[in-house]
């Protein structure tokens, strides 16, 4: 054995003197009189957007070094911004391989295009299609380019709602819910097979805002009237020798072409090596605190459902801000919402806390994709709301109950027998559905939830309870339309939460910490090691098609959410726009 030790210690100590003449003649050869000339000419900054492209840290994969870590959309628009005063960048191409996104995100890097464009540097984005949202992206370019037989299908916005009420019934499932606001139609896909007329009213509007706000920033970004781009959607060019013709795109290029173009030019930078370069950057002075809340809303620790996707655990975000509260190098805090909302409990959990938060340092929220229901509880205390202009928001408004699963058990051959004591001892019984006394006292918990809801809300937004109610009742907003009912300050993305917070910590050199931090494959394996409550089994079901695994994402969400019995502050099931 001591043998064995000699020998392990003879050949560690050989492989540092080899690293050492390696290291020695590298540094010879970089001594030689005849030196390296490097590439002083600016070059491209050639970014690819991608399909596992994220809002926030988690659900990592198998990727082992953190700093080979997928950018997020954040870094995105920071390294594009970066690379306006940066000398050594002269453009930007961006490649677009698939915009897996929501618009609030989209929006976050179009903004950040935008102001490439405006600094005089030329922009230029490629893609073998586009949708409208890959197309919004690209508008703030001055270039749009396509593989030459591409698909340019900018055909409109589309909104698919599913409504389980009759595979409910075929199943012998009676959904027995009771909300709180006239828009609060959260619970309709359960109970009915056609959204009512005030969903109906909701769902338009909500629509109407965000079309108008992505075709006007279209227009401005090709410098055409609002009445071209209505004409090239209602009527689009679905060749690229038409989208040229009718000035959607600019330019039919294979990408191989484009790439040579530029590596003869001048060369490339990758945006994969420019971003991670700017994550091992350094500053000076306090700390401005990015926390990400993303995902929909549950009590406990959070972290990854069963189908992959982040959620967030009112203990494990309250535990992060709690934390911040004490933490004396941390001059502000930004919220970054990206929550259709969940468990109202959970949702106060965390409001308790970024009230404690606030007491200590400025706290300013920065909306994402959607920040509703219990997303836009979580950022009622903040000292400042910013919201983008694609955001969705508000839902202020409750609703909660239960499934009775009797016709269900019946079906599989399951008899089910219960014993009580207490007069009220089934009212969440999963075999029964209320009774008129049951469903008056579970309405009057809903009434007095919703009561504190905007009690909190107004208090937030310096509102009386009536004027909040007026702009609540469960109806979702626009970031636009949030901003002109005061249920946001402004308009902006995250970089402008972060410029705010300093402002109102009153500090000029800071940086910029994100929590929670983003790990590689085995950082998250000893962590769910540590934490067996947060490791989550993923479900894979081949071939189940994308409409479905949707619905069936929201129902495990649903259940997670009513747990408990509480109540639920959540977004009208899936509210996916394309």
């Amino acid at each position: 054995m001591a043998n064995k030790n000699k020998r392990l210690v003879l050949w560690l100590l050989g492989f540092v003197v080899l690293i050492s003449a390696l290291t020695t003649a590298g540094v010879v050869l970089l001594l030689d009189s005849n030196p390296v000339t490097l590439n002083t000419e600016a070059q491209t900054l050639h970014l690819r957007l991608r399909p596992g492209m994220t809002e926030a840290p988690g659900n990592e994969g198998l990727v082992m070094d953190p700093a080979e870590l997928p950018p997020l959309t954040s870094e995105v628009s920071h390294a594009i911004r970066s690379a306006i005063t940066d000398d050594g960048i002269s453009e930007i191409l961006v490649e677009i391989d698939g915009l897996n996104i929501g618009w609030g995100q989209a929006e976050e890097i179009r903004s950040a295009l935008a102001e490439f464009q405006a600094s005089g540097k030329a922009c230029t984005t490629w893609a073998e299609g586009y949708d409208i949202r890959a197309y919004f992206v690209s508008s703030a370019c001055g270039t749009i380019a396509m593989t030459p037989e591409g698909l340019p299908l900018v055909n409109g916005m589309n909104i698919n709602q599913s409504y389980y009420a009759g595979a409910l019934e075929l199943l012998g499932v009676q959904a027995n819910f009771e909300h709180v606001g006239d828009f609060k139609s959260a619970v309709e896909p359960y109970e009915r097979n056609a959204p009512s007329e005030a969903a109906q009213l909701a769902t338009n509007s909500l629509l109407d805002s965000l079309y108008g706000s992505v075709t006007a920033s279209i227009a401005t970004g090709r410098n055409v009237d609002i009445q071209t781009i209505h004409g090239l959607i209602d009527d689009p060019p679905i060749t690229g020798a038409k989208a040229v013709e009718r000035g959607l795109i600019d330019q039919r290029i294979y990408r191989t072409d484009l790439l040579k173009q530029i590596d003869d030019e001048h060369g490339r930078i990758k945006g994969s090596t420019y971003i991670g370069d700017l994550r091992g950057g350094w500053s000076v002075g306090q700390s401005i605190t990015v926390v990400h809340a993303d995902g929909p809303i549950v009590s406990g620790r959070g972290g990854s459902d069963m189908f992959g996707e982040n959620m967030i655990g009112s203990r494990g975000l309250s535990n992060i801000l709690k934390d911040l509260t004490e933490d004396d190098n941390t001059a502000a805090v930004v919220l970054r919402v990206n929550s259709p909302g969940g468990s109202g409990m959970a949702s106060d959990d965390i409001w308790n806390q970024v009230l404690a938060l606030k007491a200590e340092k400025p706290v300013v929220v920065s909306m994402g994709d959607y920040a509703a229901s219990g997303g836009y509880y979580i950022s009622m205390p903040a000292d400042r709301i910013v919201a983008l202009p694609t955001t969705i928001t508000g839902s202020i408004g409750v609703f909660g109950g239960k499934m009775n699963l009797a016709g269900l058990f019946e079906k599989a051959g399951v008899t089910q027998f219960e014993y009580s004591r207490g007069a009220r001892s089934d009212l969440l019984s999963t075999v029964e559905d209320f009774d008129p006394e049951d469903r008056a006292l579970f309405r009057s918990f809903l009434h007095t939830f919703y009561d504190t809801f905007l009690h909190k809300a107004a208090e937030g937004r310096g509102m009386t309870k009536e004027d909040m109610h007026a702009v609540a009742q469960g109806r979702v907003w626009t970031g636009v339309q949030a901003v002109e009912n005061g249920l946001v300050d402004e308009l902006g993305g995250l970089h402008d939460a972060i410029r705010i917070a300093a402002e109102l910590a009153n500090i000029s050199e800071y940086k910029v910490d994100r929590l929670p931090e983003r790990k590689g494959f085995l950082d998250q394996l000893l962590d769910e090691m540590a934490n067996p409550d947060s490791a989550a089994v993923r479900v894979q079901i081949p071939g189940l098609p994308q409409q479905l695994s949707g619905p069936i994402r929201a129902l495990f969400v649903l259940e997670q959410v009513l747990v408990d019995g509480g109540v639920a502050a959540m977004l009208p099931g899936q509210l996916d726009i394309h």
